[in-house]
């Protein structure tokens, strides 16, 4: 046994006379709290390793927060605390809220998944390999449009810092990827110019050879598309759509697209190593990695997904969730072994959201940024990591993993809270 939980266990025992008091029958909150310090022990352990600046995490399940917790610093000079309420962007999982506006915008009236998406933009897009085939809705929500990124997709990031050139302080040899604020164009003028390039010599050349829907390949480019046809199709911007319809039911008040409706004092620099950190930054394609939030509310969003999958939700109707959930890849859509060998473990895809590691949910990557949130639909328990700096070894990648692992064996021993 354990010596903190023993510990534990024989304190409980001598406040209640032993003789009258049965081990089986032993108050459970006791137990989990022993398992809450053990869990603690671990992921500090973690963060002593010195990889990352701050990691959040949270455990949740259909009823809410079963363990939420911070490490390390959100800000490496004024030591502040990285904690559960800290908010940073959470990269690709923001694909997730991105799923859910679509959902609820389908469910209102707006769109179908069946629709061409030439219907609500004021650009053709059209594969030029593929001229008569149409890319639909829901080629984009699962990543069949035949749309990659390529090198066009890193003209997406914007540094939102005026005095970040030569500021030793700022990685410069990264900054010189990002857009500056006067230079950058915004969601619709950038996907015009690569939607509607058809040299393929050109850098802004954007599309496979795959027949749109036949060919899965992930696409950031896909998912800020997505954005501006619902933007288009309900006649609001999607980050009011997507305000009013996912993040304010919620009742979510650390999570916002824009980064200026947050306070600065609650959010995280990221790190692009130990030492030197990135600019505050935004993506031009948003909707594809640009949410900010933190481990709380993320908790929130974490709860409902697992209640709607179960058919308890309250953003969607029941029906909705269905097709939100649904699996639409087969076997012919995976075209390298590899991601034929990960369509064989169970990888596939439903809105956007992802089914793998053994659960339902997405992972994130972005400058300074590395992120997880899946559940597992056995147990309906959930879990959430948070990193603020970059991977700079491969145990930094082996300790990221081993927390989400850690946090997955603990979920089932917090359960009975």
């Amino acid at each position: 046994m354990n010596s903190k939980l023993f510990l534990i266990l024989l304190t409980f025992c001598s406040l209640y006379s032993c003789k009258n008091t049965d081990f089986n029958t032993i108050d459970e909150n006791i137990i989990v709290k022993a398992v809450e310090v053990e869990l603690d022990k671990k992921l500090d352990s973690i963060h002593k390793l010195e990889h990352f600046h701050g990691i959040g995490v949270a455990v949740v399940n259909e009823k809410g927060p079963i363990f939420q917790e911070g490490y390390g610093y959100l800000d490496r000079k004024i030591r502040a605390d990285y904690t559960e309420h800290t908010i940073q962007n959470i990269a690709s999982i923001s694909k997730v809220i991105l799923g859910l506006t679509l959902a609820k915008a389908i469910e209102d009236g707006h769109l179908t998944l069946d629709d061409d998406i030439n219907k609500y933009l004021d650009f053709k897009v059209r594969n030029p390999q593929h001229p008569d085939t149409p890319i639909l809705v829901k080629h984009l929500s699962t990543h069949t449009s035949s749309i990659q990124d390529g090198d066009y997709y890193e003209l997406s990031y914007i540094n939102l810092e005026e005095d970040a050139v030569n500021n030793p302080k700022i990685d410069q040899e990264e900054l010189a990827f990002f857009h500056s604020m006067k230079s950058a164009p915004c969601l619709e003028a950038y996907l015009k110019e690569g939607l509607q390039t058809v040299d393929t010599t050109q850098v802004s050349y954007i599309f496979n050879e795959y027949q749109p829907g036949t060919a899965y390949s992930y696409s950031n480019i896909g998912a800020g598309l997505t954005a501006l046809i619902i933007e288009k199709a309900t006649g609001t911007s999607f980050k009011e759509y997507s305000k009013k319809h996912i993040i304010d039911p919620l009742g979510l008040k650390n999570t916002s697209w824009n980064v200026s409706d947050l306070d600065s004092r609650k959010r995280s620099t990221l790190y692009s190593t130990l030492e030197l950190r990135y600019p505050v930054y935004r993506l031009i394609t948003f909707a594809d990695g640009g949410l900010y939030t933190t481990p709380n509310d993320l908790g929130v969003i974490l709860t409902e997904i697992i209640k709607g999958y179960n058919g308890d939700g309250t953003l969607l109707k029941t029906a909705t969730y269905v097709q939100f959930f649904k699996k639409q890849l087969d076997e012919s859509m995976f075209k390298t072994e590899k991601s034929l060998a990960d369509y064989n473990k169970g990888f596939n895809k439903g809105m956007f959201i992802t089914y793998e590691r053994d659960g339902i949910g997405h992972s994130g990557g972005d400058p300074g940024v590395s992120t997880l949130m899946y559940f597992d639909p056995k147990t309906n328990i959930g879990r959430i990591t948070f990193l603020n700096t970059d991977f700079n070894s491969q145990e930094a990648y082996e300790s990221f993993v081993a927390t989400d692992s850690i946090l997955k064996s603990y979920g089932p021993q917090l359960l009975k809270k």
